[in-house]
């Protein structure tokens, strides 16, 4: 069984993480600085010029102080959004990635700071995916990661690969790391070096008895107890020395910060070794600067006072005085918009949420306590009710049973629930009698689902008919269904004439697709699909109602780039959604993962590329 490998492969019991990626113009704080310092100090850098503001260091770091775990595949799984009736919804496919930070040998002298650490060990014979994605994208920040995977044979002995299958090293590695900007760690015959994506060791087995992957860079010490912090290609960037230290971030390959106790400074160092901001040390504060990045943006606070620099220009772009600890949670609208939280945003701590617009302040500290971003709209949480904030960021209205897309255009039923009032800057604009909200939340592109009633005054209209209304309370069109669903930011939705054939219209209330018993779509592992149903066989259809793949399948399951469609004869297609081309057919279900395919045969595994070719088999 593969180490990184879900038993059911990962169509089943697939356990949901909250670590999704914000595209788009927002970003999650996804890190804090929360801080859980080992007490062994480590190292100071020689040469360190004096520091200004403005100096240069990126970096996200992953602790790798930390004995060596091998983690099971992560899955970002979440309940799934389904914009039908019936419920045809299919577990997402695992994309395995590899947490691995550092090496098992004595810990050094290095400060920790322990953020959020999910791994699990596994014991077991397989193959392990050592990426995450091709690169960072839509930050500013460079960082680059590989294409080339590691596998373990059944001595439990690891070879690297890249995408075309071509075996770049014998299975020779006990231990292997997490490729960060195209090197890793690796370990053999317990010696530890660093290899690149093309299977080049940089660092020699031995030459460092200790090394560790600390925001994007190594932390690496000599038999001789002389410890430096080096780059992937094995260059110095800096001598350490007893009056330094490396504050590490666990999962934080991008940055970590630099302490020189004998000079009174901090560092914060990029995964280049370039110093990003500098602060000097103020001997009577007993804390450490906090530090937090969302998107290209980082927070710092210290000595009473929050600095946010541009990670990617390493530029402040502001700074100002606060007596408490915050750091960033989302950026939006590229950084016009900046909203931060309390340092511990533990449930028992005070909320302390803070919004940044044009070099303005502005605390929410009495108004809020929770702060979340979703669909353009900040929702703020006070005594378990939920309100928007508006554009001044006050609290706005109650979301509860309120169809909006701001805190100044919405829909609400009217006292007598008989109708529907349309608001506009918190006025009436429009009274709909004889109708109800069929659907409530953030209404996309500001059309409402409201449904017929047959209360005493209306008995002259059809009860339980939906139509579509304008956020100005006139009706988008004239035609009405048996059953609708709210729009999606595609600009389509899911209608039903009789609840038993359902198909998509767009704005205008054109009918853009085919009819089908069911349409589903899993927002979360590919949203730029519906899954369809007609005559008990399921096929695909792109988001403006054209057909991929017509209704001949038994099951079909969705993951980013790729499908798995199961036929009648309990055949498997694996299919490219992006070349809309068959890859391969096995009799056995497959594993998708990042860089290639794996089929069980027999107690065997034979590994695939995502072209098709077999490129290794264990047996």
């Amino acid at each position: 069984m593969d180490n990184n490998q879900n038993p059911n492969n990962g169509f089943n019991n697939v356990n949901p993480t909250n670590n999704l990626n914000n595209n788009g113009n927002i970003n999650n704080q996804n890190y804090n600085g929360m801080y859980n310092p080992l007490n062994q100090p480590t190292q100071p850098l020689n040469n360190v010029p004096n520091q200004g503001a403005g100096e240069q260091v990126i970096n996200q770091t992953q602790s790798a102080y930390q004995q060596p775990v091998m983690s099971q595949p992560q899955n970002n799984y979440q309940q799934p959004i389904i914009n039908q009736p019936q419920d045809n919804f299919q577990q997402p496919m695992d994309s395995p990635t590899n947490d691995f930070n550092g090496s098992d040998v004595k810990k050094p002298k290095i400060k920790i700071i322990l953020i959020i650490v999910l791994a699990a060990a596994v014991i077991g014979v397989g193959a392990f995916l050592f990426l995450r994605k091709d690169s960072e994208k839509n930050d500013g920040i460079d960082i680059t990661d590989s294409t080339s995977f590691f596998i373990q044979d059944k001595n439990e002995k690891y070879a690297l690969f890249n995408e075309d299958g071509k075996q770049l090293t014998d299975f020779i590695f006990s231990y292997t790391g997490n490729f960060i900007n195209g090197t890793t760690i690796v370990k053999k015959n317990d010696a530890y070096g660093i290899i690149n994506e093309n299977g080049k060791m940089t660092v020699d087995f031995g030459k460092y008895k200790y090394i560790s992957s600390d925001g994007g860079m190594y932390y690496v010490r000599r038999e001789d107890s002389q410890e430096f912090l080096i780059n992937g290609s094995g260059k110095v960037l800096y001598e350490l020395n007893d009056n330094t230290f490396l504050h590490t971030y666990v999962a934080q390959d991008k940055y970590l910060m630099f302490e020189d106790t004998e000079n009174k400074f901090y560092k914060i160092i990029n995964y280049k070794g370039e110093t990003v901001f500098s602060l000097n040390e103020v001997s009577n504060i007993k804390t450490h600067p906090d530090l937090s990045l969302a998107g290209e943006y980082l927070s710092i606070f210290y000595n009473n006072k929050i600095h946010i620099i541009k990670f990617s220009t390493k530029k402040e772009v502001m700074s100002f005085d606060s007596n408490t600890c915050n750091i960033i949670k989302y950026v939006v609208d590229n950084g016009k918009i900046i909203a931060m939280e309390s340092c511990d945003d533990s449930i028992v701590s005070e909320s302390n949420y803070k919004i940044i617009k044009d070099g303005k302040v502005i605390d929410l500290k009495d108004k809020c306590d929770y702060l979340t971003y979703s669909n353009n709209n900040f929702i703020c949480s006070k005594q378990l009710k939920e309100h928007l904030l508006d554009k001044n960021f006050n609290v706005g209205i109650e979301t509860y049973l309120k169809a909006y897309v701001d805190s100044d255009t919405y829909a609400a039923e009217s006292e007598n629930y008989e109708s529907v009032n349309f608001y506009n800057d918190g006025k009436v604009i429009k009274n709909v009698e004889c109708r109800k909200l069929s659907e409530t939340g953030y209404m996309v592109n500001g059309i409402y689902v409201l449904s017929t009633q047959n209360y005493k005054s209306c008995s002259n209209i059809e009860p339980y008919l939906y139509e579509y209304y304008k956020a100005n309370g006139e009706k988008a069109f004239d035609k009405s269904f048996k059953y609708a669903y709210a729009f999606n930011e595609e600009g389509t939705a899911i209608v039903s004439e009789d609840k038993e054939n359902y198909y998509l219209i767009d704005l205008n209330g054109k009918k853009v697709s085919q009819d089908y018993s069911n349409i589903s779509r899993n927002v979360y592992t590919n949203r730029n699909y519906f899954i369809v149903t007609k005559n008990d066989k399921k096929g695909l259809i792109d988001l403006n109602g054209n057909v991929i793949v017509e209704c001949e399948y038994e099951k079909i399951e969705l993951e980013e780039k790729n499908a798995i469609f199961k036929t009648a004869e309990s055949k498997y297609i694996v299919y490219n959604l992006n070349t809309k081309k068959e890859i391969m057919t096995t009799d056995t279900k497959p594993v998708l993962w990042d860089h290639y395919i794996v089929i069980s045969k027999d107690e065997n595994k034979q590994y695939y590329t995502y072209k098709g070719k077999l490129f290794y088999e264990e047996k």
